[in-house]
């Protein structure tokens, strides 16, 4: 009896401690299934894992009655910038991971789900990070405007404060303000006349400062001034302001001073005069305005006023029309009447060379005079090619106070005393030639080669003052009676090429004059044609960038009558004669650095 009672305690024993262990055992699976995990990794900007950095992890936050107070747990990361934390309770938790030398990262919002696994990266930013620099890969357009820096609060997050220059886009938006064009500052030694003024002479080789700042996308503002060297403009300065640039229809307004002296080279007889022409001052006002009238039909309008105090008082005043009409588009017909400019400046230096123009000054009867040209023109410009055109033009002009260069006859000049100036450019003088009328005809064809080689080839007749034959046997002892207006002829040919290589730009003109002629025939359409008498040659030479110097520097050299054609001599028998020309020998060179 006593076995077989043994037995059954020990079914009893096991049957009751299996009740009790498999409910643990159960339990116990059921909690580890409820749990979650963290890993992840943490590296520096290029990759490379930090070792030994710090991962706090702080929650779980739970919201409602089954919250739960909050933990905090800290793990180190190994050798390859892992680190891994178990046992977490389901929940939402915060990460932060700090390093030595490194910008800490706060990481928010990161779940836990029971049974899975959470898997975070971090990229720690080097502490000098938080200031960044960039040198842009393009051309510097000027000093300091090109370079960048960032503020960040770290790599892994926004920046927080940042100043880079503002990229155009190609589609309008009504909420960004568009970027202002680039300033641009010009800094040069250059001859100083323009070729595009009609009857601009050449004061001789100048520095120029000029500075082009725009005030909004449609206004600038150019401040300009200049120095010779040597010449009968001493020095001035220039201020335009332009406005409704990109909109259409846009205004200029002008002021320039100019300081002169006349009175160094050769002695003059006028007494108390030659003070006030060594000290006069001269004053260029202008204002033009284009209006679009129509899809066909332009106007351009204005006025230029010229003011000189000298020994006495000299002033021009004049209008400025221009009406153009699109026949065609390949045919278009213009009117223009008044102050004769040609066209209108296509760079920079064009434009400070046509502010810097003053009319030339002589003297008729000792007082001083300024030269003017009133031009009439009705054209016609028709396209024939792609790549070619004529121009087809009846013009009339009324000039006054001629200038007429000459060179020696000391016996000549006490013969024309107060009538001539000194030219110190040309160590010469220029005379007053007086008033005289010019009607012709002009046609010209031009020719653009792809952009490399241009050509141009014109015809013009017209009047030009001339040396009688009298005065070549030695009569004529008055200015007025040695020179004529006489028809004339004259024919003219440009070729401006560009090297590819070396960006060289050569421009070369000749024009032919009949003998004898010393003023040129149709001025105006010289200089819309940028033709000057005789052989010139004129060189551009864009030098290599400067690393340390953000500017586009070109060397320039400009030679004018190469052949020293077209010296007609007055003077009597047995004396030293004087020779007068429409264009003197010359050279000017120098620099141009734009930035």
């Amino acid at each position: 009896m006593m076995r077989s009672c043994h037995p059954q305690k020990r079914l009893l024993t096991v049957l009751l401690a299996g009740s009790l262990v498999v409910p643990c055992f159960t339990a116990t699976l059921c909690l580890a299934a409820e749990y979650g995990r963290v890993t992840g990794s943490v590296t520096d900007t290029q990759g490379n894992p930090l070792m030994g950095a710090t991962v706090l992890i702080m929650g779980p936050v739970m919201a409602g009655p089954r919250a739960i107070n909050s933990a905090a747990e800290r793990v180190i990361t190994d050798a390859h910038g892992r680190f891994a934390v178990e046992h977490l309770l389901p929940g939402w938790y915060s990460l932060k991971v700090t390093s030595a030398t490194r910008v800490p990262v706060l990481r928010n919002s990161v779940r836990v789900i029971g049974g899975q696994t959470s898997t975070e990266r971090f990229v720690l930013s080097d502490i000098f990070a938080p200031v960044h620099f960039q040198v842009p890969s393009h051309d510097v357009s000027s000093w300091g405007e090109d370079w960048k820096w960032v503020l960040r609060t770290s790599a892994a997050t926004r920046p927080i404060l940042r100043y880079q220059e503002v990229k155009r886009s190609t589609r309008a938006s009504t909420n960004t303000k568009p970027a202002l064009p680039a300033s641009r500052r010009l800094v040069g030694m250059l001859p100083g006349s323009a070729r595009r003024e009609a009857l601009a002479g050449d004061p001789g080789y100048g520095s120029v400062l000029a500075y082009l700042r725009p005030l909004s996308e449609n206004t600038d503002l150019l401040v300009a001034g200049s120095m010779t060297a040597n010449g009968i403009s001493a020095s001035s300065l220039a201020t335009a302001f332009r406005k409704n640039l990109t909109k259409g229809d846009p205004q200029e307004l002008a002021l320039v001073m100019h300081q002169f002296s006349f009175a160094d080279g050769v002695p003059l007889a006028i007494g108390d005069a030659r003070e006030s022409l060594a000290r006069a001052q001269g004053m260029v006002a202008s204002y033009s305005h284009t209006r679009h009238l129509s899809d066909s039909v332009t106007l351009v309008a204005g006025f230029e006023v010229n003011y000189l105090n000298a020994a006495r008082d000299a002033a021009t005043a004049q209008p400025r029309l221009t009406l153009a009409y699109v026949m065609s588009p390949r045919t278009t017909l213009a009117f223009q009447y008044g102050a004769a400019r040609a066209g209108s400046a296509d760079t920079m230096l064009e434009r400070v060379g046509l502010l810097n123009a003053f009319p030339r000054v002589t003297l008729r009867g000792y007082r001083p005079r300024l030269e003017q040209l009133n031009h009439t023109e009705l054209s016609v410009n028709r396209k024939l090619g792609k790549n070619s055109r004529v121009e087809v033009a009846a013009y009339r002009d009324a000039l006054q106070n001629a200038a007429v260069w000459g060179f020696g006859g000391d016996a000549q000049l006490s013969r024309i005393a107060g009538n001539f100036l000194p030219n110190p450019a040309a160590s010469g003088v220029i005379l007053n030639g007086g008033d005289y009328r010019s009607s012709g005809v002009r046609a010209a064809y031009l020719y653009d080669f792809r952009n490399n080689l241009e050509a141009a080839l014109a015809y013009a007749v017209g009047n030009a003052l001339t040396v009688n034959g009298a005065a070549l046997t030695g009569g004529g002892a008055q200015a007025d009676s040695l020179l004529w207006a006489r028809r004339s002829q004259s024919v003219a040919g440009r070729v401006s090429a560009r090297l590819p290589k070396c960006h060289t730009q050569i421009t070369t003109s000749y024009e032919w004059l009949p003998p004898n002629r010393v003023t040129a025939v149709d001025p105006y359409g010289q200089a819309e044609l940028q033709l000057q008498p005789y052989l010139g040659l004129q060189i551009r030479q864009p030098l290599p960038a400067l690393t340390f110097l953000p500017a586009r520097i070109v060397a320039l050299a400009d030679f004018r009558n190469l052949l020293a054609q077209g010296y007609t001599p007055w003077g009597q028998a047995g004396e030293k004669p004087m020779l007068l020309t429409a264009a003197y020998r010359s050279f000017r060179g120098g620099f141009s650095v734009q930035f």
